[in-house]
């Protein structure tokens, strides 16, 4: 495996492409690198998965208020997740931040532990977000063809549930020398193709 970074920047560049000018109350956006979460700036509260998606309440300068929904799980409502017991972040928050999202209704899983839909309503920057998550995907793939064949044939995403990729990128990346977010990013992409994801994800 080697070190390939260029199709991270540019999906990176893709998300710049679009503007943070653009940006405007009601838009859907999607993350494309981990971004930090905060109710006042120099009070970090969390952070954003990349390819997380978000919808934009108020733009306030620099600033955006953002909604991000998801799913948590009982006793852990510090982590919002993509679907219900899949380790797919949208977002995580500090144990300690004193912020935690609004708890709706409990929903059906293949867990033995109770899940419940969420919503957090916080503030991040405009920068690295964009309004198609498509070509995110496309350079994520492009990482895992690139990253993944020199050492092995690669795997279909379905080969793995969505949990067991996440600790298989974890022992790919250190040994590809693939940087953090190249890393999160191509995760994010196999998890939310893997086997066991529900038919409406």
């Amino acid at each position: 495996m080697f070190r390939l970074n260029v199709i991270f920047i540019v999906a990176c560049l893709f998300s710049l492409a679009f503007g943070a000018d653009n940006i405007k109350n009601g838009d859907i956006l999607y993350a494309t690198k981990v971004k930090n979460l905060f109710l006042e700036e120099d009070k970090i509260v969390g952070r954003l998965l990349p390819t997380a998606k978000v919808e934009v309440l108020n733009i306030e300068g620099n600033n955006i208020e953002i909604k991000v929904t998801g799913y948590v799980q009982e006793g852990a409502k510090n982590a919002i997740y993509y679907a219900p017991n899949r380790r797919i972040l949208n977002a995580a928050l500090g144990k300690n931040s004193g912020v935690l999202p609004t708890i709706g209704k409990e929903v059906a899983s293949d867990s033995d532990k109770k899940w419940f839909e969420a919503e957090l309503r916080i503030k991040t920057t405009k920068d690295n977000l964009t309004n198609d998550v498509k070509p995110l995907y496309k350079a994520a793939n492009d990482s895992y063809i690139a990253n993944c064949s020199i050492c092995h044939s690669l795997y279909d995403s379905t080969k793995f549930k969505a949990n067991q990729w996440a600790s298989i990128v974890k022992s790919m990346g250190m040994r590809s020398g693939m940087d953090n977010e190249s890393v999160y990013l191509l995760t994010q992409f196999l998890q939310k193709n893997a086997s066991d994801m529900p038919k409406n994800k």
